[in-house]
């Protein structure tokens, strides 16, 4: 019988390995993994994990390790070793071995992350670059040898050339004298000779030597007489190159020879971090993590673990834990209800952890174990004429006189293949004799006795296995803490026992039943029932918990559009009025540039340009919520005027503000508080103007309707003692332009008028000086 601790097969640790070897990059590599086998040694274990994590974190930075032109070069180095000449092949796979050091040593020195154990193998490599430059120079990259390999060979292959362009030149004068005897104008290659094909009739008035006939019997293929000496040559020469290109060889392969060692050493780095890096890759497809080792508190912790070699559409992720005061975890559920796949599970992530291999689940705790003994599965041997059973038992002694406090034993469907009257109490006693050697015990079951006994023991945890009992199918979800039922009627029933047979079966079984037994039987169902009500309580909060943050991102995401769409409309407005400000002002400039004699038409694109220059005050103002009624007071925003409402249309109104009415909209309006002003009781007082604007506004007006709005503003100001204002009256057409200046020129009260200048509104505006009393 095996070692029990080489028994790992029945976990599939070899299929595992087959998915690692998938990503290695060359032969060697693919070896070790195969040879690689749980080592129960914490210092050694410890180390492979850390590579492990090393390499891990670097795949998911900067990709995988670069092993391009790495190759297993054993073999050849051996055999220079021993004199051998090597291909040229196998010089050019070591020259690119040497170089692919540089490929990994570069990938190391350009990574930012911390791997002083994988920087340890880094540092054990040699570069003997001499020999790969001696070798890429001498071979090309398709493995020939090149002519700058030595003088003599470049000289020689000079000859061989000049001799064949003798030979083709010869040829072709012998094909134009004799072309009557030939079957065809071109030569063949026959026992490295160059031949013509002379008609079968003509083959002896042909002076030469025959190399054959043509299947056919229709063609000879002659050397002419005049190709023999120029053939010799060539013969000889081509011999010289090959016995120049074996120097050349042999000399390349004493240069390997000296560096044998360093190369065997570099080899056996690449191996390893082949196998480090395809750990780390496999880690990386499967969403694996790195296992932490616990020696003190024998804590075996596995966070939502899929079995590997399970289709991920199908596995379903479990989370397992054997903690303090518990070393024992038995597993009880339906026949087809995953037991052994969770038995399993455990099991071959400890192997694997102990093989320094990362494990599929999000987190994991490995107790250091110092063995891990297996009885999975029927191991009947015809060998040894042991049953079923008589295996069972076999192993079950070893293991039971082995086993300690740092073994992990594993048992699938303990005390299975005898009578159940017999087994229950064997599966009993030898779990007794493991709890008292402090062993760690996995073990499923569907005996009750068994239920029963762990039950009362405070080290040892009872869980099961879902069975869904409408669709009677397993549902492969473990639930610890709670016993659960074979359901063998149910799963009867569904392959088609009949239900008469069914009915007579539940019959016996509650006559022999006992009291403690339907006790335990109602008390589990009572539990998986409010286990079934805890867990859809959590996936509804669970749920609720996820509505309420896509509610919140969605909120966060709308609310931060809203601002930068906002923004970008305030940005783009004021980049338009930026560049409306500036193009204005240049015509501006250029307007008083101008002088008394420029040509009419001049002033004219200059005032047409300064109108198209105007923006849509909408683009420019963002909408109000604000309602407006006749009789509000309101303020108009861009001229900072202050008035009454005296008519509305929609969103246009006519507000009377200092004393004119000025056309607007309900966008350029905003609600003001009015302003009270106490009267006096005593004395007389000439009415004063308390506030005066410096400007008048008519853009929009005729003519007609401006100019007496223009003249009471002029007595205002003059009863203000203001003798300097600006009359706003727009570029438009130009009309109201020139009845505003028409009636300046003619007011005795006006002592002079200009054009805005730069920053009083240009042509759209007219600063108007009033004559001062006295003057």
């Amino acid at each position: 019988m095996k070692h029990m601790k080489e028994r790992y097969e029945e976990l599939e640790l070899d299929a595992v390995k087959e998915q690692i070897i998938r990503h290695c990059s060359f032969s060697l590599g693919k070896q070790k993994i195969r040879q690689l086998s749980p080592r129960f040694e914490e210092l050694w274990v410890r180390r492979e994990l850390t590579r492990t994590q090393e390499a891990l974190t670097l795949v998911y930075r900067y990709g995988n390790l670069p092993f391009q032109g790495v190759h297993d070069i054993g073999n050849a180095i051996e055999d220079a070793r021993r004199n051998r000449t090597l291909s040229c092949l196998e010089l050019r796979q070591i020259a690119d071995s040497i170089r692919a050091v540089e490929h990994v040593v570069s990938y190391f020195k350009a990574s930012e992350v911390e791997t002083p154990r994988l920087k340890e193998l880094i540092a054990s490599f040699d570069q003997p670059m001499p020999v790969a430059n001696a070798i890429e120079t001498c071979i090309s990259s398709s493995c020939e040898v090149m002519d700058q390999a030595s003088g003599e060979l470049k000289s020689i292959r000079k000859s061989i050339r000049m001799c064949e362009g003798e030979i083709s030149k010869e040829a072709q004068r012998f094909i134009a004298s004799h072309s009557t005897q030939l079957m065809d104008t071109i030569t063949t290659m026959r026992n490295d000779r160059i031949c013509v094909l002379v008609k079968i009739s003509e083959k002896n008035s042909v002076d030469g030597f025959i190399h054959g006939e043509s299947a056919s019997g229709q063609t000879a293929y002659i050397e002419p007489k005049s190709l023999l000496i120029l053939n010799n040559r060539l013969a000889s020469l081509k011999s010289r190159e090959q016995e120049e290109i074996a120097r050349i060889l042999f000399a390349l392969s004493q240069k390997v020879k000296t560096v044998a060692h360093a190369l065997e050493g570099n080899l056996e780095t690449f191996a390893l971090l082949d196998v480090i890096f395809s750990k780390a890759l496999w880690a990386k497809e499967k969403n694996g993590c790195i296992a932490q080792l616990d020696n003190q508190h024998h804590h075996l912790y596995l966070k939502q673990a899929k079995h590997p070699l399970i289709d991920e559409q199908y596995v379903v992720a479990n989370t397992y834990e054997i903690k303090e005061p518990y070393r024992s975890l038995l597993i009880t559920g339906s026949n087809t209800g995953g037991k052994t796949v969770t038995l399993k599970t455990i099991g071959l992530f400890v192997v694997m952890t102990m093989c320094g291999m990362a494990v599929s689940a999000q987190e994991a705790i490995i107790p250091v174990f110092n063995g891990v003994y297996v009885n999975i599965g029927d191991d009947q041997s015809i060998a040894e004429s042991l049953s079923t059973f008589s295996s069972h038992i076999s192993q079950l002694a070893a293991i039971c006189h082995k086993a300690d406090a740092n073994s992990l034993v594993l048992l699938d469907e303990l005390g299975n293949g005898t009578d159940p009257k017999e087994g229950e109490p064997l599966a009993v006693a030898i779990l007794e004799e493991l709890s008292r050697r402090r062993a760690t015990i996995i073990a499923t079951t569907h005996y009750s006795a068994l239920k029963s006994y762990a039950a009362g023991k405070e080290d040892m945890l009872v869980s099961s296995v879902e069975f869904d009992m409408e669709a009677l199918r397993p549902t492969y979800r473990y639930i610890e803490g709670i016993s659960g039922q074979s359901n063998a009627f149910a799963i009867a029933e569904r392959y088609g026992l009949s239900k008469r047979i069914i009915a007579d079966a539940k019959r016996r079984k509650d006559e022999q039943a006992s009291v403690n037994d339907i006790a335990m039987e109602k008390l589990e169902q009572l539990t998986m029932e409010v286990e079934e009500k805890k867990q859809k309580m959590e996936q509804r909060l669970q749920d609720v918990r996820l509505l309420q943050e896509t509610l919140a991102t969605q909120k966060s995401k709308f609310e931060k559009e809203k601002e930068q769409l906002l923004e970008q409309v305030k940005a783009d407005a004021k980049k338009k009025l930026d560049e409306v400000q500036e193009e204005a002002e240049l015509l501006l400039e250029e307007l008083k540039q101008m002088k008394a004699n420029a040509k009419p038409h001049e002033i004219t694109e200059l005032k047409s340009a300064m109108r198209k220059l105007q923006i849509d005050d909408e683009e420019l103002v963002e909408e109000s919520d604000e309602v407006f009624a006749v009789g509000d007071y309101v303020k108009l925003k861009k001229l900072n005027y202050y008035g009454e409402i005296i008519s509305m249309n929609k969103d246009k109104v006519c507000v009377l503000a200092n004393g004119m009415k000025m056309n607007t909209t309900t966008k350029d309006i905003t609600h003001e508080k009015r302003k009270i002003v106490k009267k006096k009781t005593k004395g007389y007082t000439k009415s004063s103007i308390t506030s005066f604007s410096m400007e008048c506004n008519v853009i929009g007006m005729r003519v007609a309707e401006a100019i007496p709005i223009i003249d009471k503003y002029l007595d205002n100001a003059l009863l203000a003692k203001v003798y300097q204002v600006r009359i706003i009256h727009g570029m438009g057409t130009g009309k109201l332009r020139k009845g505003v200046h028409d009636y300046l020129k003619h007011n005795p009260q006006v002592e002079s008028y200009t054009m805005g200048g730069q920053g009083e509104g240009g042509l759209g505006a007219t600063v108007v000086k009033l004559k001062q009393k006295g003057k």
